[in-house]
């Protein structure tokens, strides 16, 4: 009998933001998130917060530029991504990339995901944390 994934839960929510500092303090004193990491480079600047089991991934820039509007993705946490990609290939999803992508900064022993479209063009992501 073939592997077949299971969704473990939600990932994360990935929101696009503005001004960083603003938005941690918002979350952090209104609704009680804490900083778990923080990714910062000369291209990006990541901010990831939890609340028991709420994560939320704040991405800043410009949110009125992005096409996916404030919500850039939603991200489904997976067990195998391999797996995963490989089933939801066979029934027709397409993903961005062709393969997994590694991303050792996220997380502290990185993760694999990949992305994908569905049916009105909301981004969503498989993940699976290393």
């Amino acid at each position: 009998m073939p592997k077949t994934f299971r969704i473990m839960g939600l990932g994360h929510v990935s929101i696009v933001v503005s001004d960083m500092d603003r938005s941690v303090a918002f979350y952090r004193d209104m609704l009680g998130f804490r900083v778990e990491w923080e990714v910062k480079n000369e291209k990006d600047h990541w901010v990831f917060m939890s609340n028991n089991s709420c994560i939320i991934e704040l991405m800043e820039g410009d949110p009125a530029s992005r096409k996916d509007g404030h919500v850039n993705h939603l991200s489904l946490l997976v067990g195998n991504a391999q797996i995963a990609k490989d089933e939801l290939e066979a029934k027709g999803v397409v993903f961005e990339s062709k393969k997994l992508i590694f991303d050792a900064e996220l997380y502290p022993k990185g993760e694999l995901f990949a992305m994908f479209r569905g049916p009105d063009g909301e981004r969503l992501q498989i993940e699976q944390i290393l």
